[in-house]
């Protein structure tokens, strides 16, 4: 789930020279900041031309008139680009005074008003609007629109949305009806952007918006939310039933298919329903249909889910996951632990995996299956990962020092949030900094992150091998698209997941799995490592398959950094 994304365009910004190595204002005409800052700003839009000015911003480039705010030195901080376009390209050199005298040259075509109020990084400023002849008989209400509607789409913005979900709950209040919040997020739409352009994105995110205003009432709102996302208020509405009614028309409505440069595209969405009550206020109805389409996400994609209790209760404790693991980050509490992969061959430890561990103060030790989908959902994965990567790299050139004549390798789990980020960069860099030869290097990555972003996933595993670390599918066998998987990605080791591993020995449809895969992994030329192996039975029925490696309790549990170095040390075999 992911809150107030912005449509992917081309960001201009505007600086003063002598600003541009400080950066005190970031002038973003579609980023979350500036999505707040609506919001903040907009609380009561009839103030006037004031209130408008500080509403936009710092998304002054889809103002049609020359605005300029100058700080209190009298310089421009920040402006439109019809200001560059009515005044020159000298702007930036312009104050008050020079632009009265600009104005008062041609009185006949220019006019000029001032307001005093507060900039986007809440310093006083001075806003100065410049129209042409006539160019200011609606201004008000020209501004006041740019401030509360969505420049793509033409839909309300999330300003304008609290305010007809507040009018929306006065009204069922007196009426005794329902207002029900329906929150949509379009299903892989970053799928659409990277592969057709950012220009096919846009034009698919108008289709969907033309279609969700053309299937409700008159009375109710549609609204843009940010990036793929949209609300719909749907006034009147007697039960939650019939709300969650209206929530699959809307779904069903977008799944119709969308035609984009000439072909017929099919997307999905996601929808949470939230059903209103006299005391909801709309930042609880947005939170709970938020919610609520976080689940539908998580329950497969494509489907309705109405808010309930349980879903509040998981909500608030996903924020508290995420509050607590914001500080743990701060404070350094996570640490590496490490389990040996061994040889079946020769029977001693040639590689160990980094698993990350939470030492949470109030809680104890916490394992990463109750952290890391809250640190993936909020991008707290990608710090994360870069850490534990970098301590993972610390540690195996503490042991080439240590445990010379063992030539260890360590594998470390990447999340799709990381190859979405700078990764191939971050990893160099640790790899550079400890000294450590990229060969030695495993990166696993799940499948359900593969088909997650299959086309990111792909450029950033071509880089990674370029690098020349060692790319390896973790879990290998419970996705769906598994030897797609290892046509199209540069692989070099399956993990067997252990679902197939604890049937070694007794259960000839698992023995019949591996056997299967260990033949594909032989002729592609991969390596294979079984997961989970916890019996002597499966490790005898594994080096009958021929199998190269293995993992599990069997082996031992992850231990720390000088446990491991003493196990190697003692020379461990099986």
């Amino acid at each position: 789930m992911s809150l107030g994304r912005g449509p992917k365009s081309h960001t201009r910004t505007t600086l003063r020279p002598q600003e541009q190595d400080n950066l005190p204002i970031r002038l973003t005409r579609h980023s979350q900041q500036a999505d707040d800052r609506r919001v903040a700003k907009v609380a009561v839009p009839h103030r006037g031309l004031t209130a408008v000015l500080e509403a936009l911003g710092g998304c002054l480039d889809d103002v049609p008139v020359a605005v300029l705010a100058l700080d209190e030195s009298g310089a421009p901080v920040l402006w439109s680009r019809d200001a560059e376009d009515l005044l020159g390209p000298d702007v930036a050199r312009l104050n008050l005074h020079a632009l009265q005298g600009r104005v008062a040259q041609e009185p006949w075509r220019l006019t000029l008003r001032t307001a005093p109020g507060t900039g986007p990084d809440g310093a006083s400023v001075t806003w100065v609007v410049v129209t042409e002849a006539g160019g200011d008989r609606n201004l008000l209400e020209v501004l006041s629109h740019q401030a509360l509607h969505d420049h793509l789409t033409g839909l309300p913005n999330r300003a304008l949305l609290e305010d007809r979900i507040s009018q929306a709950l006065a009204r069922a209040a007196r009426s005794g009806s329902c207002v029900a919040i329906a929150f949509l997020d379009l299903d892989h739409f970053k799928l659409i952007n990277d592969t057709q352009g950012h220009a096919e994105g846009d034009a698919l995110l108008r289709s969907v918006s033309e279609r969700l205003s053309s299937a409700v009432r008159s009375g109710d709102t549609v609204a843009r939310f940010g990036g793929d996302e949209f609300v719909v208020v749907c006034e009147e509405v007697a039960n939650a039933d019939e709300a969650t009614q209206v929530a699959d028309r809307l779904r069903k409505v977008i799944e119709l298919p969308i035609s984009l440069g000439g072909e017929d595209v099919y997307v999905s969405a996601s929808l949470g329903v939230a059903v209103g009550s006299p005391t909801s206020t709309p930042e609880e109805l947005l939170r709970d249909a938020d919610a609520a389409m976080y689940h539908a996400k998580v329950e497969g994609r494509a489907r309705t889910e109405l808010f309930d209790q349980e879903m509040r209760t998981r909500a608030e404790a996903r924020r508290h996951t995420e509050k607590a693991l914001r500080r743990a980050l701060e404070n350094d509490e996570f640490f590496v632990v490490y389990q040996p992969i061994v040889s079946l061959e020769a029977g001693w430890v040639e590689g160990v995996e980094a698993l990350v561990r939470w030492d949470d103060p109030e809680r104890g030790v916490i394992l990463p299956h109750d952290f890391v989908a809250v640190a993936e959902e909020t991008g707290l994965v990608v710090p994360l990962g870069v850490r534990v990567l970098d301590e993972a790299c610390r540690q195996l050139s503490a042991w080439r020092s240590e445990v010379p004549h063992v030539p260890l390798s360590m594998s470390v789990n990447v999340s799709v949030r990381q190859l979405r980020s700078r990764f191939t960069e971050s990893v160099a860099a640790v790899l550079a900094r400890h000294s450590v030869e990229p060969h030695s290097v495993v990166l696993e990555i799940t499948e359900g992150v593969l088909m997650t972003d299959p086309f990111r996933c792909l450029l950033a595993l071509e880089e990674l091998k370029e690098l020349g670390v060692r790319i390896a599918i973790d879990d290998f066998g419970v996705g769906c698209s598994s030897l797609d998987h290892l046509k199209r990605f540069p692989i070099d080791i399956i993990k067997i997941d252990r679902a197939f591993i604890g049937g070694l020995g007794t259960d000839p449809h698992d023995s019949a799995i591996v056997s299967a895969i260990l033949g594909i992994a032989r002729a592609l030329k991969v390596s294979v490592v079984a997961e989970g192996v916890e019996t002597s039975q499966q490790l005898y029925a594994l080096r009958h398959l021929t199998c190269q490696h293995a993992q599990g309790y069997h082996f031992a549990r992850p231990m720390p950094a000088d446990e491991l170095a003493q196990l190697v040390k003692g020379g461990a075999r099986w």
